[in-house]
């Protein structure tokens, strides 16, 4: 039998087998290189939504800047910006004053809510005290004859941020521009306001298909010594 094992069509068959699980264990090796690189870009991008950014000056400022701001929030003052998508959900953003050292006043997108009404829970209170926060500087966008303002959850809700309108409404005199917090310190302490997080560079789950090509390699390397198995119980003329 081990002789027959040797010949040219069960050589090519052991190289055969040989050659698909190596291949499936390399293609399994590689789908996890890609998962680990995915991870360490979103570990990046993550660090970045942290990273010092210039502090907050009196003069203009380029719409998309990351700035940092540091000044204690007014909870009396609080806005909310109706009809952010996160994902396929719909929810708002809270708008927050945040009173500055130099004694004005500049609204703060302290992240997104499932439902406006979460924005007035106690879950949901901005932190007392000093705070910190880092994000790119928006411009305001006025708002327009068909946009409508109305109370929401006992607060202003708006369909955009127009900080004039917006200052003249809650009676605090406001910054050019906003801040969209992309990281905030103390940070929520319940996690609502959800802050942004950056997207992941696709939806491919490469640890998935690396678990599915480990398992292929798994066919060939069980599967032939099988086949030889069964070839060998066979009567001799059958082989």
């Amino acid at each position: 039998m081990s002789r027959d094992l040797l010949r040219p069509r069960w050589l090519a068959g052991h190289l055969l087998a040989l050659f698909m699980t190596v291949l499936f264990v390399v293609l399994g090796f590689w789908q996890l290189s890609r998962h680990h690189e995915k991870q360490d870009a979103v570990r990046v991008r993550e660090a970045a939504y942290a990273a010092p950014a210039p502090p907050l000056g009196p003069g203009p400022v380029a719409s998309g800047t990351r700035v940092e701001a540091r000044g204690t929030y007014r909870a009396d003052r609080e806005v909310v910006l109706r009809d952010r998508m996160r994902g396929e959900r719909i929810g708002a953003d809270v708008l927050t004053v945040l009173r500055l050292a130099d004694g004005t006043a500049i609204l703060v997108d302290r992240g997104w809510v499932g439902s406006p009404t979460i924005a007035a829970s106690p879950e949901a209170a901005p932190p007392t005290g000093p705070v910190t926060v880092r994000g790119p500087y928006r411009a305001s966008r006025r708002l327009g004859p068909t946009d409508t303002v109305r109370t929401v959850s006992g607060r202003l809700g708006v369909p955009r941020v127009d900080t004039v309108r917006i200052g003249i409404e809650i009676g605090v005199p406001l910054r050019a521009g906003w801040i969209e917090a992309q990281y905030q310190d103390p940070a929520p302490a319940s996690g609502v306001p959800a802050l942004p997080q950056p997207e992941p560079p696709d939806q491919v789950n490469h640890l998935h298909y690396a678990i599915q090509w480990f398992a292929f390699a798994l066919i060939p390397l069980i599967g032939w010594p099988i086949v030889l198995v069964r070839t060998r119980r066979r009567p001799q003329g059958d082989r």
